[in-house]
């Protein structure tokens, strides 16, 4: 074993100090023991001075897993306290009680803390075992099953990709994937981080880069899983991943009804999922550009950006520019002009259409005044839930929207 900065210890015995002084160098111990042999454990420790800096924590019941367990929480506290990060700290579960080891185990395992046990070398002698005085002891890891099952940090990583912060998630993924064991474990968990991967470049528009990624976390996801719970979650997936392809599949190229229901989602994310207000309302003020190109372009063939106005019938173009309050045909149709132009070619007449919706251009009003718009004010909750209620009112796609939505995960 190699040295250790910091060491927890469960002393039954004072020999296991000096063992794990001798064996593994700490520069600091902290022994958690009971008050039976307190006395014993800290007249040795004495002795040991020069060579490591010893605290101690006392469990009140050596026979109580949860005190062991928040005495191991203390002794961690002291050496954070004199700067110790956890990934220096080891813990040597080798002494005390059953409890006391059980407890101990269990609240460093949660942290993360690697463990080590003392390994007494002993001999079957005539129906018993017996201490191997000819051999010495020996200190040897321990495996963190938390660590080994994904279990340690998946919480943690499903939080995250919960919260849509899918670069932070992957990156919780991609360190349980280095430390779980099991192929079937390894194939799902590297799922998940492609998984993560995709959805983070879907969320920056780079489809390329997300139909490759969820392509793959749905082979590995596809595998014939041996446990019957992983084998259900992975199903659950790769049905969502399924219907994710096909929905980017037709949202490259030129705009689509997809497009606009991707911008709707991305913004649902945004507002829902996140709270960042102002982000979200950016992306809905562009989901509103966009219904109205799209309506233009499928149903007229007119473009938002360079509208052939020869498309239009002279009523269509007159009753335009009334609605519009315009001597002229613009050359460009930004929102409130495409809007009105849609409005117009949908039937709606001249008075109506200049009676633009109140509900609306309130919210725009406030979107202007946001620090991503035209202002420097936030964009508050209410407001913004008002905004993405309005707009997803308005788009009329719910035969696609499945394919738009990401997957929440669930914990094994």
């Amino acid at each position: 074993m190699e040295p250790a900065k910091a060491l927890i210890l469960l002393a039954s015995r004072p020999e296991s100090v000096e063992i794990a002084v001798r064996k593994l160098a700490p520069e600091t111990l902290a022994v958690v023991v009971s008050q039976e042999v307190l006395e014993a454990v800290v007249l040795k420790g004495s002795e040991l001075k020069d060579r490591a800096r010893l605290l101690y924590r006392m469990v009140d019941d050596p026979m109580e897993i949860s005190d062991a367990f928040s005495k191991f929480g203390r002794a961690l506290a002291d050496l954070e306290d004199l700067g110790y990060g956890r990934e220096e700290v080891l813990l040597d579960a080798t002494g005390g009680t059953t409890p006391m080891r059980l407890g101990a185990a269990l609240a460093a395992m949660t942290r993360g803390i690697p463990m080590v046990h003392q390994r007494v070398p002993q001999r079957y002698v005539s129906g018993r075992w017996e201490r191997d005085e000819s051999k010495e002891v020996e200190v040897w890891p321990m495996d963190n099953p938390l660590e080994a099952t994904g279990l340690l940090r998946e919480g943690q990583a499903i939080e995250l990709f919960n919260r849509r912060d899918y670069g932070a998630a992957a990156l919780v993924f991609e360190d349980i994937v280095s430390k779980v064991s099991g192929v079937g474990r390894a194939h799902y968990y590297r799922g998940l981080l492609l998984l993560s991967e995709g959805y983070a470049a879907w969320d920056v528009v780079d489809y390329g880069a997300a139909l490759s990624k969820l392509a793959a976390a749905k082979g590995e996801l596809e595998v014939d899983f041996s446990e019957a719970q992983i084998s259900e979650r992975a199903a659950e997936l790769v049905a969502g991943i399924s219907a994710n392809l096909r929905f980017l599949g037709k949202v490259r190229g030129r705009l689509s009804v997809e497009n606009v229901v991707d911008m709707l989602e991305n913004a649902w994310r945004r507002i829902v999922d996140q709270r960042r207000y102002d982000d979200g309302v950016a992306r809905l003020y562009r989901t509103l550009e966009m219904w109205h190109q799209w309506r233009l372009q499928e149903h007229h063939a007119i473009s938002a950006a360079e509208p052939d106005w020869s498309k239009l019938d002279e009523d269509a173009r007159k009753r335009f520019l009334e609605a519009a309050g315009l001597a002229e045909l613009p050359e460009v149709l930004a929102l409130r002009h495409a809007r009105v132009l849609d409005r117009v070619l949908d039937g709606g007449r001249p008075g109506e259409v200049y009676e633009e919706d109140e509900v609306l251009w309130d919210l725009l009003r406030q979107r202007n005044r946001s620090i991503l718009a035209h202002g420097l004010d936030p964009i508050g909750e209410k407001a913004a839930l008002r905004f993405l209620e309005y707009v997803d009112g308005l788009v009329e796609a719910s035969d696609v929207r499945a394919g738009a939505e990401h997957a929440t995960l669930r914990g094994l």
